[in-house]
């Protein structure tokens, strides 16, 4: 239990937002079902208004010992005040606890389930804003999505954390390891929004929760469960995934569970009630260290009933009234060439020595598909069959960056909103296509990388969460952007800023329409082509690095809009990057903050 310094009572009754609490310091509410809560002041990053900032407001007991892997178990409730002034202690993974000390590593660990809750009125009753956040499912935090630009607009946002990793989602279907505990608490989360929010100005009837990327696969996953009460969500935003991805789904956890156990020097392996004793007394630490290397995801079949049948079904099985927004990057696919390029390359001693062939159908595995379909038809249609069995990858690069984006991200999200758009209306398609100062391709150094990012993975976040500097451009661009999710959560239809005559249409059938999310917003009437929108580019060629044997004159290729897909690799030829006003770099302080904030978080998701 953490106290507030320097309080002597509790408060006897919830505080009110007048005049003078708005400018209060510090705020203090009673939560309902829980006690007094200290919190902070902060302000918005536009206009300067005042944010009470509730950063570390604890939903459920801490679920270690005999809670670990178990359905999250509501906070009880407490006397003193308690102080959420500063973030929580964040859900554990093998980096962030390499970096403590021995002494910091005899704290209670797995006591994360906390949730940051900002609010400008206390006495309002404003439409709620709940994020979850990303992160591969084994990374990620609340402090990582300050609140600056979305709390521009008269909401209540919260951001939630839950369990990651092997903690969160280990599971060998049985009582003592059911499976999806991140999803439940999730769920739990959400419940405690509906009966607590309005004592922070939020009104629990209306509801949005959204996500990006695995967030975007938890989102969507706690959209369709059946183990959702009615009621707790009234609109949805996934965001460069979906629970249809092959990568939100863990196959495998049973396989997992049991060399779990033997990496721990346990004894009965083979008896799954070994794995769950072994895996449930394991020192935290050393179960992290054992997992540091899988990857984890929901699973389907819990004993919960959270996932009970395959997402699809689900699907099929859908009937509650929640409008969706779902979209993704116009090059969302290329953090995954990123950051396994190396790895990709290494066996065959570089790319030099790989045929087009072998590095695309190491893209398109990716996926995890076992028919050999995608392999067949992405390779058929996206690549030149001349160039299937040679090295000459300066001609498929674009197709590179279609095959990886589809099979992992777009392709994905395109099946959930077509498959939502069947069971409900309205759902809005969106393809993010703003290319800014900044992109998080430049959080790591990819200098070695023959290719540009493009606008990447979780570029979309930069323009809704304050965590990087803005130009003036991009200012105003992350004021439309704020704007376009703001009114989707209020009013179940995105709007433009500043142009009312604008009107963002719903899909009408599976292809559209749709949205492109620019400088300006334009639409498109079939996002399946957005499946090949990399190899269709006239101006894809920026994408890839010059050569330092390029000649002046190859900056001038012009390449022609293909007339078919089966054109496109014949008549696309490289070019050298042009060389661009620059590339962003962060304010001293900025960067600092952030790369405080970000530690050793490696992954886009």
């Amino acid at each position: 239990m953490k106290l507030a310094t320097g309080v002597l009572c509790m408060f006897a009754t919830v505080a009110l937002a007048t005049a003078q609490s708005a400018i209060m310091d510090p705020p203090q509410v009673i939560i309902p079902t829980q006690g007094p809560v200290l919190g902070a002041i902060d302000e918005t990053a536009w206009t300067n208004q005042k944010i009470m900032a509730f950063r570390s407001i604890p939903f459920a007991e801490s679920p270690n010992g005999p809670l670990r892997f178990l359905p999250p178990k509501a906070k009880a409730a407490w006397t003193d005040v308690y102080d959420a002034r500063e973030f929580g202690r964040i859900c554990p993974n093998y980096e962030n606890v390499l970096a403590l000390n021995d002494t910091q590593r005899k704290e209670d660990l797995e006591d994360c389930l906390n949730l940051s809750v900002y609010s400008k009125d206390l006495s309002a009753k404003k439409p709620v804003m709940f994020y979850v956040h990303g992160g591969i499912f084994g990374f990620g935090n609340a402090a990582l999505y300050p609140p600056h630009y979305l709390m521009e607009k008269d909401i209540v946002l919260v951001v939630t954390q839950y369990r990651i990793g092997s903690l969160g989602f280990m599971s060998t279907f049985t009582p003592e390891m059911p499976g999806n505990q991140a999803i439940m608490d999730v769920q739990l989360a959400l419940d405690w929004v509906q009966k607590n929010i309005h004592a922070f100005g939020g009104d629990p009837t209306k509801v949005t929760i959204f996500g990006q990327s695995a967030g975007a696969g938890m989102t969507s996953g706690t959209v369709i469960s059946p183990k959702t009460p009615e009621g707790h969500i009234q609109r949805s935003i996934v965001q460069s995934a979906s629970i249809l991805a092959p990568w939100c789904i863990n196959r495998i956890a049973l396989e997992q569970a049991k060399r779990f156990c033997e990496s721990l020097g346990c004894q009965g392996c083979n008896d799954v009630q070994k794995q769950n004793e072994c895996m449930k007394n394991a020192d935290t630490f050393e179960l992290l260290t054992v997992a540091r290397q899988d990857m984890f995801a929901p699973v389907v079949g819990d004993l919960n009933g959270v996932l009970p049948e395959e997402p699809k079904t689900l699907i099929e099985k859908f009937s509650k009234n929640i409008p969706v927004m779902a979209g993704f990057t116009k090059h969302d696919g290329s953090f995954l060439m990123a950051q396994n390029f190396d790895a990709f390359t290494a066996p065959y001693g570089g790319l030099a020595n790989m045929t087009v062939r072998q590095f695309a159908n190491l893209l398109i595995d990716t996926g995890k598909d076992t028919t050999g379909l995608p392999n067949n038809l992405l390779l058929h249609t996206l690549i030149d069959p001349a160039i299937l069995d040679t090295n000459n990858h300066d001609a498929a690069w674009y197709a590179y960056y279609d095959i990886i984006s589809d099979v992992n991200i777009k392709s994905p999200v395109i099946a959930y909103a077509s498959a939502m758009q069947r069971r409900i209306a309205p759902v809005y398609a969106y393809s993010f296509d703003y290319a800014g100062e900044y992109s998080r391709f430049n959080d790591q150094d990819n200098s070695q990388l023959p290719f540009e990012g493009g606008v990447y993975h979780s570029d979309d976040n930069i323009y809704l969460f304050d965590r990087f500097p803005l130009n003036a451009d991009d200012t105003e661009f992350a004021k439309k952007m704020v704007h376009l999710w703001y009114t989707f959560a209020v009013e179940g239809e995105p709007k433009v800023l500043g142009h009312t005559e604008i009107t963002v249409k719903p899909k009408e059938t599976e292809a559209g329409p749709y949205f492109h999310i620019n400088k300006d917003v334009t639409f498109g009437t079939n996002i399946l082509t957005e499946l090949t929108a990399i190899s269709h580019d006239p101006e894809s060629y920026k994408l890839i690095r010059s050569k330092a044997n390029n000649n002046a004159s190859q900056n001038n290729i012009k390449i022609e809009k293909a007339k078919s897909e089966e054109e496109v690799d014949q008549q696309i030829q490289k070019a050298p990057a042009k060389k661009g006003s620059g590339k962003s770099r962060r304010r001293g302080a900025m960067k600092k903050r952030a790369r405080k904030i970000v530690g050793s978080f490696k992954h886009h998701f």
